[in-house]
């Protein structure tokens, strides 16, 4: 009988946000258990940068509006959001964005620094209507792993504004079983793995990074180290936080995970909150999109608040 746990991968195809990989042979129940497995670590793990604070001049709050600039600060901290960086310092860093005159201000208008690149240059920040109009921000930027809420880091500095930080490269991760053979043997499973990131990060490394996480975790069981109590603390900190749920998790289409993001309903937590009322006043999220949702609430024990 063979129980070799040996198999190929293969890079199906590859671009800079989008993978598709196979592995085969795997022995029957792996395909799911390795699916579902990375496709969760895909989501936690993976480190990424983000703005994480912002300083405009002359606004104090967020809700402050500048003469001669078409958005207001809501509309451009949204779109400082989807600017992806690749950044794997682990100190903050402060970059700046000084435009004037009319015109679209992008991504690529952030003067940079060494170490640090942007992914999508041509992501709009902020349109200036007039020749006397200026725009004069200071971006930080730090890396991180998940989703952090702007509360978790209130600034008392006047005219600093904390923003909710999606440090995740990865957008979405789906995956297939289907049966494989091996030898005269049909009772083995082919996994497909799509990922899908923001292009700060190969989908390759991404599965590479994701891979190592499983590993270093059961090499815990296969060879015990001994924690220190601070370590110990963190730990169980984690566990804590390990229910965290990202949008990206529930299969929606792309098109509507990116507007419950843009409505600012990044966790499945911020849903549930809000209720399903609320919820459906975002763009782009239909009654099949509800449907959607509250299928995946009930397959995991949740619900709307009322």
């Amino acid at each position: 009988m063979i129980t070799t746990n040996k198999f190929n991968i293969k890079k199906v195809k590859e671009t800079a946000d989008y993978g598709k990989f196979t592995l085969s042979p795997l022995l029957g129940g792996f395909g799911h258990t390795l699916g579902n497995t990375l496709r969760r670590i895909l989501y936690i793990t993976i480190p990424g940068a983000a703005v994480t604070k912002m300083k405009v001049k002359g606004a104090d709050h967020l809700f402050t509006t500048l003469p001669g600039i078409k958005e207001d600060l809501v509309d451009i901290s949204l779109n400082l959001k989807q600017v992806k960086f690749t950044y794997e310092s682990e100190e903050p860093v402060v970059l700046k964005l000084e435009a004037s005159g009319a015109g679209k201000i992008t991504a690529k208008d952030i003067k940079l620094v060494p170490g640090i690149e942007i992914a999508n240059p041509d992501q709009v920040i902020a349109n200036l209507a007039d020749a006397k109009s200026k725009l004069s921000i200071e971006l930080t930027v730090e890396s991180g792993r998940g989703y952090q809420s702007a509360k978790e880091r209130e600034t008392g500095i006047i005219g600093e504004i904390s923003l909710n930080a999606d440090f995740s490269p990865v957008r979405k991760v789906s995956y297939q079983v289907e049966p494989a053979r091996l030898g005269k043997k049909y009772n083995y499973d082919q996994l497909t793995l799509e990922i899908w990131t923001d292009a700060s990060l190969e989908p390759s490394r991404a599965l590479e990074l994701a891979t190592r996480d499983l590993i270093a975790s059961l090499m815990q069981i296969v060879d015990p180290k001994e924690f220190e109590e601070e370590l110990a603390a963190d730990l169980a900190s984690a566990e804590e936080a390990e229910q965290v749920y990202l949008v990206e998790e529930i299969d929606l289409p792309l098109r509507v995970t990116n507007a419950l993001k843009k409505a600012d309903y990044s966790q499945v937590s911020d849903l549930i909150k809000a209720g399903r009322p609320e919820v459906s006043k975002a763009k782009n999220v239909g009654e099949k999109s509800l449907k959607l949702i509250d299928a995946w609430l009930a397959e995991k024990d949740l619900s709307w608040s009322a």
